[in-house]
């Protein structure tokens, strides 16, 4: 029988709980940049179009009204008895301002959502196989140390009984 000199197998030991909390670490790590890219992705597709869509709504309402009180003002039977309308104008110049800049802002967040949605699942793919790493591949590499662990101390014991 061939000898060989084991030295020290709780080395191997803690290798092994390092693999082990090498892959618990790596998931916790993966979970929390994958939940802030999950959080990125939702505000960019659903919080900012429903902000922008909300915010073109209320722009048109603002210019409806400004634009009544402007026919408001403007509506009488004689032209010289109308009053000054430049504040009414003024409104309604900034209404169509606020609504421009709202649907500009929609388009926006359209051309974007589609950009960062796909840049998203880029991510996510790779952080999926870092997953499938951490909860097979080094949990399996772990369990094989551990049975190779195991048959070097049955082996040290072995060649530790006086023949």
């Amino acid at each position: 029988m061939e000898s060989s000199n084991v030295t020290n197998i709780d080395s191997l030991e803690s290798f092994h709980r390092g693999i082990l909390q090498l892959s618990h670490e790596i998931r916790t790590i993966t979970e929390e940049i994958r939940a802030s890219v999950v959080r990125a992705e939702e505000f960019f597709t659903q919080e900012q179009p429903s902000y922008w869509r909300q915010q073109t709504k209320i722009a048109e309402q603002s210019l409806n009204e400004a634009k009544e009180q402007l026919a408001a003002k403007t509506a009488t039977a004689r032209p010289n008895d109308r009053p000054a309308a430049s504040e009414a104008r003024k409104r309604v110049y900034q209404a169509e301002r606020r609504l421009a800049q709202c649907n500009e802002k929609q388009l926006m967040c359209k051309k974007w959502s589609f950009k960062i949605s796909k840049q998203c699942d880029e991510l996510l793919g790779p952080m999926a196989d870092i997953l499938d790493h951490c909860d097979a591949v080094l949990p399996q590499a772990a369990a094989e140390l551990r049975g190779l662990v195991g048959q070097l101390r049955s082996y040290a014991e072995q060649a530790e009984k006086p023949l």
